[in-house]
């Protein structure tokens, strides 16, 4: 047997025998009730959020013009 061939074989064991181990999920009830954050802390974890999608839009629009101001033109 080649060595590719042994290494799919030993893949293919290796996939069927992490698929076949039982997986055990332990749901833990919590005692205390869930609060809703402040209001204020919702507002600050929503204002980082728009803050990081529009720095990666004003990136993604620096990039597009850096890309058109290098494109060669025909006959240069």
């Amino acid at each position: 047997m080649s060595s590719g061939w042994t290494r799919t074989v030993a893949g293919l064991l290796a996939t069927l025998a992490m698929v076949s181990l039982p997986v055990e999920i332990t749901f833990r009830l919590v005692e205390q009730p869930v609060v809703a954050p402040r209001p204020v802390v919702t507002l600050l974890t929503i204002g980082s959020c728009l803050l990081l999608l529009w720095s990666g839009l004003g990136l993604r629009r620096l990039e597009a013009a850096r890309v058109l101001s290098r494109r060669p033109t025909l006959g240069t």
